[in-house]
């Protein structure tokens, strides 16, 4: 018992730890998170589909993955303001 309550404190200190380093609410992040995970399985759709069939989402994938990078790279820019 006593063993999974400092198994919890550390998850919730991590927790705490990587929404403030991140400037964040649980809510923020669960936003931002979530929605970029989904635009990544999006990304891989598209080029698993375009490696099948080349004439299909030309330029799709490699546009997603771009405005992902640049998100991110915004991202780390406000939290290092």
């Amino acid at each position: 018992m006593e063993g999974s309550l400092l198994v919890m404190q550390s998850l919730v200190n991590k927790w705490s730890q990587h929404l403030r380093f991140n400037k964040m609410t649980y809510g923020g992040h669960f936003m931002f998170a979530i929605g970029h995970g989904i635009r990544c399985i999006k990304a891989g759709i598209y080029l698993c589909i375009h490696g099948v069939l080349p004439c299909f989402y030309q330029q799709e994938g490699s546009k997603l993955v771009s405005q992902l990078e640049q998100e991110f790279t915004e991202h780390r820019n406000h939290i290092n303001e």
